[in-house]
């Protein structure tokens, strides 16, 4: 809790250990798996980390203890390094599915620490759409995850709209937890916004900057004209690790679309682009973004959720959430909405009916 107010952060990140796989990936998968070469965990983490979480490798008691620091009642996780080798959209299928088992149960194990607080995505591979509800159902009903990581790129050359997909959506929607569409600091994937800058001055700026608001506003603009929140309804879908600043004009652009050229909607919509959003689809803030409160005027509060991104390098730790709370352009409510309630609207298995920590 930070001033009064309760926290659960929407986007907390793991680091994991260069021996993950050697622990917990299925042996018959060794001769074809990837291995991580020694180097300082600083590439990747905080500008200025604490030597403490530094020397712990980023274990969970140095996660909790830095949520203490941060006011931060519950986190869901997302993982780093462990997500990167799956942006490959020639990845053996099975392999892609073992890896994704591998860090689901390497993250369940790190939450078990204080399950309580401690709460995950699960990861899955989208090489094959049948060992991933397989996996989706083993994460969620045996490991107790809150969420499914969703990739907003496509993977092999299929859009997250593709048909094929569908089974995937439907065993999301049924289990009840959402779908987190979060991109990764990687451009390795084919179809990838960052890859048009590989080799040209300016790269990483540039893909760093564009990528993760663009390849979320593409994934949205997927879901919505391909009409996968036309016929999953209940499926809850957050767009994660973006800014939300992009979230009015992109709306207002898909629905001026979707109204002027009706003969360009290929699945018919009942509702425009907009309502769908709000009907059922969150998008994160950083604590420090500048044109939170004009999204908040523009579109109401009742979508937004908080993400620190600790312990990445352009995480605002030690100060994200005390900054957060002490803005003079939101509302109380405003600030209790996007620091607990959305988000427990957002994970309901993270809470419990009353809005409890589960």
């Amino acid at each position: 809790m930070k001033d009064g107010f309760r926290v659960l952060d929407s986007d907390l990140h793991t680091i994991e250990p260069a021996d993950l796989w050697l622990h917990h990936l299925d042996r018959r998968f060794w001769p074809q798996a990837l291995r991580w070469a020694p180097e300082a965990p600083e590439s990747t983490v905080l500008r200025k980390p604490e030597g403490a979480a530094i020397r712990s490798r980023f274990d969970p008691l140095s996660h909790l203890r830095a949520m203490d620091v941060e006011g931060i009642d519950v986190a869901v996780l997302f993982g780093t390094r462990g997500r990167h080798v799956q942006m490959h959209d020639d990845l053996d299928p099975e392999l892609a599915d073992g890896l994704a088992r591998a860090q689901n149960d390497w993250t369940h194990e790190f939450c078990a620490q204080d399950s309580r607080r401690l709460k995950f995505a699960a990861q899955i591979a989208y090489h094959d759409v049948s060992l991933a509800v397989r996996e989706v159902e083993r994460a969620v009903e045996t490991l107790g995850a809150v969420a499914v990581i969703g990739n907003p790129n496509p993977v092999g050359g299929r859009h997250i709209h593709d048909p094929s997909f569908e089974p995937l959506w439907a065993a999301i929607e049924a289990l009840g937890v959402p779908v987190c569409f979060h991109p990764t600091g990687v451009w390795s994937l084919r179809d990838d916004i960052g890859g048009r800058f590989v080799g040209h001055v300016g790269e990483r700026m540039i893909a760093n900057a564009a990528r993760n608001p663009v390849e979320l506003m593409l994934a949205l603009a997927s879901l919505i004209a391909g009409g996968v929140l036309e016929r999953h309804p209940n499926l809850v879908c957050a767009f994660l690790e973006g800014g939300c600043g992009w979230l009015p004009w992109w709306l207002w652009r898909l629905d001026a679309t979707w109204e002027a050229f009706p003969g360009d909607v290929d699945y018919p919509l009942q509702l425009k682009p907009s309502a769908y959003f709000a009907r059922q689809c969150f998008v994160s803030t950083d604590a420090s973004e500048r044109y939170l409160a004009d999204v908040v005027a523009a579109l109401g509060e009742a979508n937004i959720v908080i993400a620190t991104d600790y312990p990445h390098q352009d995480s605002l730790y030690p100060e994200a959430i005390s900054g957060f709370v002490a803005r003079a352009d939101l509302s109380a409510g405003a600030k209790r909405r996007i620091l607990w309630d959305n988000v427990a609207r957002l994970y309901p298995r993270a809470v419990d009916e009353r809005g409890i920590v589960a």
